[in-house]
């Protein structure tokens, strides 16, 4: 008798249909925030018998589908039923979710012990860091045999997510490491729940889609050497196979595609349309000007963490002549290049073989240190002057700034455009531009960040999630999802939420003044600013290319510095930055206090630099 089990997971639709106990096929697609449409497309691309018998579990979602649903521990049941020998516990690794089952000597679950609502350790955190990474899932086989597991915060994954960036970020850690840390670190969050549920001997089957993680399965032998871990070939999609041996008894025939789900209803409340306050929003147009052969221009450097920005800015003029902005993909250095590359074109295609005269460089941003040494340049700047600097350039009477990077966000209050109060996120992404792109990429199928202005620009009534940590508002949106909310409404609404966590998180109690300056990349993305002139009822007005204020502005500070005489000018070839190389030499261990840093010795252009420690020592 043949029979379909579904599973709707968090991150997948997982379905597999039987003939008696065998697997006829099976299909693992992640869903992206639309489960009902990627089942029908799975259902419609297989050859189902009429009258087939059918049975859904998973998460809320399975209540919208037209068929019986059942809970997943029963499903775990009945697949274990299968499965020959004693298994005395089951862990289920799914996309965003961890439980533990206990199992007796007759397959049946004694207890269970799942984790909660934070995405640490979890299948869907760990492919955004790939993402983060420039890789894809297939990569992880391909890391260096010389890889290394190092410590990360494990306490939450805004707090890991952060360690991993800036350890890439300032050359640290490889993306091997990462890889290795980030697989210890589930396997840690695993062994945790093992011992909570004092499983210390026997076998231990492992299910859900993480068991395709080599260094996953590797790092628990290591760790519980007394457990015996199974992995199943159907353990992607175990629950779904458990489903699929009930629903021979209690499944009912599938419907047709069109019936196939139920009407919904959703459950949150709403806010004004982002276009309410179209009117209250002021877009500057970009000033950008061209190349011009013979003049002096500075380099400007923002090594953000998650996106590189450089740009050329003529000293005559105060123009941005060439510019470029792209993804850090935790290599700064190669970020820079790749910047470079594009300056250079730009460059020929305004002067052909003409020159140009670089005479400074400045950084700026969370990995200023390491560009600073790699371009051998001592004007190296905090973000809060980059950003003020080049922001009040453009506005005279700027008195707020709200700057949204794609790790950071940052307030800062001005008097005469100098800052005289700031504050910044203290680890929690909930209010960035990272977590905004890739909840709207892994749960809403909006894949490129161009585009969700577009999308929450068409919502009428967006979602009210509130400003909850990331991990809590992301479980808000699946839930909306499953309740059937247009992703144009739920769009809008992450939108306005992120709005809401940065004024509550970052500005606070803080003043606000009455010229507000929105910057940063995420500013480019037009329905944010909507959001804030909506939530604040106030007017916004956003900088020519907001993406650029942090390399225009340091680019304006080494200027400044140079006419007052406290920097000297000096000479930058792009074409001789792009053939250096950083060499990291050695290490060694600080001792002029207890926090014993670790110092590298790195080598430029036969120059020796120390980089590293927490304080200003070999700064």
């Amino acid at each position: 008798m043949q029979a379909l089990g579904i599973n709707i997971g968090s991150s997948n639709v997982k379905a597999v249909l039987i003939d008696g106990d065998d697997i006829l096929w099976s299909e693992v697609i992640p869903h992206e925030g639309d489960f009902i449409e990627t089942l029908k497309k799975i259902l419609a691309s297989r050859a189902i018998p009429g009258g087939v018998r059918a049975l859904v579990t998973g998460t809320e979602g399975r209540h919208l589908i037209n068929l019986p649903s059942v809970i997943e521990p029963l499903c775990v049941e009945e697949a274990l039923s299968r499965i020959e020998g004693t298994v005395n516990a089951v862990v289920s690794l799914g996309g965003e979710d961890l439980v533990v089952y206990t199992v007796d000597r007759d397959h049946r679950i004694i207890t269970s012990f799942s984790g909660n609502k934070c995405a640490s350790g979890t299948g869907e955190f760990f492919k955004q860091q790939l993402g983060r990474m420039d890789m894809n899932l297939g990569d992880v086989r391909n890391i260096p045999g010389d890889s290394r597991v190092l410590k990360l915060s494990t306490r939450c994954s805004v707090f890991m997510k952060s360690d991993c960036t800036h350890r890439l970020n300032k050359g640290e850690a490889t993306k091997g490491d990462i890889v290795l840390s980030l697989s210890n670190v589930m396997a840690i969050k695993v062994v945790d729940f093992l011992n909570k549920a004092r499983v210390t001997g026997g076998r231990v089957l492992l299910a859900g889609g993480v068991t395709r993680n080599p260094y996953l399965l590797r790092s628990l032998g290591e760790k519980m050497p007394g457990l015996e871990f199974l992995t199943p070939p159907h353990a992607p999609f175990f629950e779904a196979y458990g489903a699929a041996l009930l629903a021979r008894r209690t499944g009912v025939p599938l419907p047709p595609l069109e019936t196939l789900s139920k009407p919904h209803s959703v459950q949150f409340d709403r806010l004004k349309s982002l276009g309410a306050a179209a009117d209250r929003v002021r877009f500057l147009p970009s000033r950008k000007g061209t190349v011009k052969a013979g003049r002096p221009y500075v380099l400007g450097v923002d090594g953000g963490s998650t996106t590189t920005k450089a740009c050329l800015v003529d000293m005559e003029t105060r123009e941005i002549t060439a510019s470029y902005y792209g993804r850090t993909h935790g290599d700064p250095v190669g970020a820079l290049k790749l910047c470079l590359n594009e300056i250079k074109k730009q460059i020929a295609r305004d002067i052909g073989d003409g020159t140009v005269d670089i005479v400074q460089a400045a950084t700026t941003g969370s990995s200023r240190e390491i560009l600073g040494v790699f371009l051998e340049t001592p004007a190296v700047y905090n973000e809060i002057i980059a950003h003020s600097v080049g922001t009040s350039f453009y506005h005279d009477e700027v008195d707020t700034i709200f700057e949204i990077g794609g790790q950071d966000a940052k307030y800062v209050l001005l008097k005469n455009r100098v800052p005289i109060d700031y504050a910044m996120n203290e680890a929690c992404s909930a209010g960035t531009g990272s977590f905004l792109e890739e909840s709207c990429r892994g749960d809403l199928n909006i894949e490129h960040a161009r585009d969700i202005s577009d999308v929450a620009l068409r919502g009428t009534g967006p979602l009210k999630f509130g400003e909850h940590c990331s991990a809590f508002i992301n479980s808000d949106i699946r839930k909306a999802v499953q309740q059937g909310a247009s992703r144009e409404d739920i769009t809008a609404g992450l939108v306005t939420s992120i709005v809401s966590n940065y004024l509550n998180r970052v500005v606070g109690n803080r003043t606000i003044g009455a010229h507000i300056v929105l910057q940063g990349g995420v500013a480019l993305n037009r329905s944010l600013a909507l959001a804030f002139a909506l939530l604040l009822n106030k007017d916004i007005t956003v900088p020519p290319d907001p993406e650029l204020m942090g390399c225009f502005g340091v680019a304006l500070l080494a200027m400044r510095k140079m006419e007052e005489g406290a920097l000297e000018a000096g000479k930058y070839d792009i074409d001789r930055i792009l053939r250096t190389e950083i060499l990291y030499e050695k290490e060694f261990i600080c001792k002029a206090c207890d926090n014993y840093c670790p110092i590298r010795v790195l080598k430029v252009n036969d120059h020796r630099y120390m980089f590293g420690g927490r304080c200003n020592r070999y700064a």
